[in-house]
C-alpha cells in the first residue's frame, strides 16, 4: 500500500515539474493584462493536455467538451447543449411553454412594427439565420436526430403580419445546387456563400413590400475561390483550432463601380476605417457604415449578431447607410434613441435561429405619450367611474383620498370599443397640490374577462392631460371589444388625493382605423 502511495506522489511531483516546463516552452507572452510568466495561470495551464486528449478522442467521434460541441458524421461539428439547449429542444415537439413564449415574442414584434411605423420607418423585418443542424441535419449523429416540428416553427406560426423572413428553405434548396458547403464544418456560422443565399432570399422578400428597391442578382455574385483555413469556433472548444482544417469559400460582388465603404463611430462621427467592402464583425457600439456606390440610397438600422458578419458586404452593396449594433446591446432606450437620431428608412434584425426565442425579443417598445390631446383627435367613447379600491371620497365630492396600498378607479365605457376604432386614450389626472410625475398603470378588458397584467401598460403621467398612443401595443390591438378601463395609482405618495376628471378613447387620424 505504501509503495502505491509513493508511486502516486512521485508521478504527481513529476507532473508538477514537467507541466511548467511545457507551458514555458510554448509561452508567447501574456494573454491577459498584467499576466506574468511565473503566474499559476501560465505555469499550471493544462490546455495542452486538453488538446492532446481532443486529438486522441476526435477520430473516434468522442468530444472532450460535449456541453459545448459534439461530433457528427464526416467530421461535421455541432453546437452542444450549453447554448440554448440546442440538442434537447430539437429532439422533441414544441411544448405549451414554447408556444406561450412564441406568442409573447410575436406580439412584441408586432408592437415594434407599429411603433416604428409611427416613427416614420417604412419597413421592419426580422431575418432568421438557420442553425447549422437545420440546414445540414444529415451529418448529425443518430442520437441527435430532430423532431418534425421545431420551436422556430412555433414562433413563425404566430407571425400573422409576415414580419419574419424565414431563410431555412432557401438554404436547404441551395445546398444541393452548389458543390461548396454553405456552412463551415468546424464552426457554428454560415460562410460567405451561405450568407449570400440567405441575403438573396431576404432581399427578394422585402422587395414585395418595396417594389422600387434595386437588388443584387445571382449574376452579380459569384464564387471566386475555395481555400483552406484553420478550424472555427467549434474546433476551438475542442482545443483543436490549429489542428482541424476547414474550407473558406470566397465570394465576389461584381458591380459597375466597386463598393468602397467608410466606417464611423456613430456617436462621435470619428472615422474608424475606410476602403474596400470587407466583412464587419459585430459592433457593441453603434457603427455607421457608408457605401458610396450602393444600389439604393436608403438608411438601414441593422440589429444583428455574428451571423451578420459574412452578410455585411451584401448589405453595404445594397444600402447607402447601415447603422449596425448587436441586438443584445441595443436595449429599448438605446434603440429608441437610434431611431430618433438616425431616422432610418428600414429597421432589420438578423438573428441566428437558436437565439430568436430569447426573452430580449419579448421586450415592448416605449410608450408614446403626450401632455395634450392630439389636434385631430376624434372621441369614440367616454368612460364613467363605476368602481374604486382603497379610495374614499374627499369632502369636495370630486376627488378621492388614498386609503390603502392599492388604489385604483374603474371606468365603464359608454359603448364597447375595438382597437381598430380607437388608437388614443386621453385622461385628465388631478393630484391636488402635488404636481410631480405619477406612476400610473392602465388596464383594459372585454366583457366577461378580468383585468390582467398582460392587458395593461405602465407610464409616468404629469398631473393634467395625458394622451397615450395604444396602437403599438399588441395586447391592445388583440383585446377585442373593450368595455372597461382601470387606472391604478402606483405612486401613492405622489398622488395622495386623486381625481380623474375625464377618460375617453378615440383616434387622431383616419389611417389608424385600419390598425
Amino acid at each position: 500500500m505504501k509503495k502505491r502511495v509513493f508511486v502516486f506522489l512521485g508521478v504527481a511531483l513529476l507532473a508538477l515539474a514537467i507541466v511548467p516546463l511545457i507551458n514555458l516552452s510554448t509561452w508567447n507572452g501574456p494573454k491577459k493584462e498584467g499576466q506574468k510568466w511565473w503566474s499559476e495561470s501560465v505555469l499550471y495551464n493544462f490546455d495542452f493536455a486538453s488538446a492532446l486528449l481532443g486529438r486522441f478522442f476526435y477520430p473516434h467521434g468522442i468530444s472532450t467538451n460535449p456541453t459545448q460541441v459534439f461530433i457528427g458524421k464526416d467530421d461535421w461539428l455541432y453546437l452542444g447543449e450549453q447554448y440554448e439547449k440546442t440538442v434537447t429542444s430539437r429532439r422533441h415537439q414544441p411544448t405549451v411553454q414554447d408556444a406561450e413564449l412564441a406568442r409573447m415574442i410575436a406580439g412584441a414584434t408586432t408592437s415594434w412594427d407599429q411603433w416604428l411605423n409611427l416613427k416614420g420607418v417604412s419597413m421592419f423585418r426580422v431575418m432568421l439565420g438557420p442553425d447549422k443542424n437545420t440546414v445540414y441535419p444529415e451529418f448529425l449523429p443518430d442520437w441527435a436526430q430532430q423532431a418534425s416540428r421545431s420551436t422556430t416553427d412555433a414562433l413563425l406560426a404566430n407571425d400573422s403580419k409576415g414580419l419574419y423572413v424565414d431563410t431555412r428553405n432557401a438554404l436547404r434548396i441551395a445546398k444541393a445546387r452548389f458543390s461548396e458547403s454553405l456552412y463551415y464544418k468546424t464552426d457554428t456560422h454560415w460562410n460567405s456563400l451561405g450568407a449570400w443565399v440567405a441575403f438573396r432570399a431576404f432581399e427578394a422578400e422585402i422587395a414585395r413590400s418595396e417594389p422600387g428597391l434595386r437588388l443584387l442578382s445571382d449574376n452579380e455574385v459569384r464564387v471566386s475561390k475555395v481555400s483552406e483555413r484553420q478550424g472555427g469556433d467549434l474546433a476551438k472548444f475542442l482545443r483543436m483550432k490549429e489542428t482541424l482544417r476547414d474550407s473558406e469559400v470566397l465570394v465576389d460582388i461584381l458591380s459597375e463601380h466597386p463598393i468602397e465603404i467608410e466606417q464611423y463611430e456613430f456617436d462621435t462621427g470619428r472615422l474608424k476605417k475606410a476602403g474596400g467592402n470587407p466583412q464587419i464583425h459585430t459592433a457593441r457600439q453603434p457603427l455607421l457604415v457608408k457605401s458610396k456606390h450602393a444600389l439604393n440610397d436608403k438608411k438601414v438600422l441593422w440589429l444583428r449578431d455574428s451571423f451578420g458578419t459574412a452578410m455585411a458586404p451584401f448589405m453595404a452593396a445594397t444600402f447607402s447607410e447601415t447603422l449596425q449594433i448587436h441586438y443584445e446591446t441595443a436595449d429599448t432606450a438605446l434603440l429608441a434613441r437610434l431611431v430618433e437620431t438616425f431616422k432610418p428608412d428600414y429597421v432589420f434584425v438578423t438573428v441566428v435561429e437558436r437565439a430568436a426565442r430569447r426573452k430580449r425579443f419579448g421586450s415592448v417598445p416605449p410608450l408614446i405619450t403626450s401632455s395634450k390631446k392630439p389636434s385631430d383627435f376624434t372621441s369614440v367613447s367616454q368612460g364613467m367611474p363605476t368602481g374604486t379600491h382603497d379610495l374614499v371620497k374627499a369632502r369636495n365630492g370630486e376627488a378621492y383620498r388614498v386609503s390603502g396600498a392599492d388604489p385604483y378607479l374603474i371606468f365603464s365605457l359608454d359603448h364597447p370599443v375595438h382597437a381598430r376604432d380607437a388608437s388614443q386614450l386621453v385622461l385628465d389626472l388631478n393630484c391636488g397640490e402635488k404636481t410631480g410625475p405619477v406612476q400610473v398603470q392602465v388596464s383594459w378588458h372585454a366583457a366577461g374577462r378580468p383585468f390582467s397584467e398582460a392587458n395593461s401598460v405602465r407610464f409616468a403621467a404629469q398631473p393634467g392631460t395625458t394622451a397615450i398612443n395604444l396602437s403599438p401595443l399588441a395586447s391592445w390591438t388583440q383585446a377585442g371589444a373593450v368595455t372597461d378601463i382601470r387606472v391604478d395609482i402606483d405612486s401613492v405618495n405622489a398622488c395622495p388625493t386623486v381625481a380623474i376628471n375625464r377618460l375617453e378613447l378615440g383616434k387622431d387620424s383616419p389611417s389608424e382605423s385600419a390598425i
